[in-house]
């Protein structure tokens, strides 16, 4: 499991897309210093600066977590794609990756 200082959800991009941080529990490992956010307007759907196993994503993307058929499962994304998306946007890449 990876660890890093680094924050890859700046201010302004968690304020552009409503990201709250996450008081609910998932069933993920997570990188010690990676932040849990819940994205608005979809239940159980969460942005993280970490993958389920615990490994800090590069810079400049994040994990985009729901969950599929068989439990957590989620998709790389960049930053750039998560600020630029729509809620209906967000909710097809859900959708068409709900099979992991």
């Amino acid at each position: 499991m990876n660890n890093t200082t680094d924050k890859n959800l700046d201010d302004a991009t968690i304020r552009k897309v409503g990201l709250r941080i996450s008081e609910r529990p998932i069933n993920a490992q997570t990188a010690l210093d990676s932040r849990i956010f819940e994205y608005p307007h979809l239940e159980d759907v969460y942005v993280m600066e970490s993958d389920l196993y615990g490994n800090a994503m590069p810079k400049d993307s994040c994990f985009l977590a729901f969950n599929g058929r068989h439990g957590l499962v989620g998709k790389h994304l960049a930053i750039e794609v998560l600020s630029n998306s729509s809620v209906a946007d967000i909710r097809h890449i859900v959708e068409t990756n709900i099979d992991g």
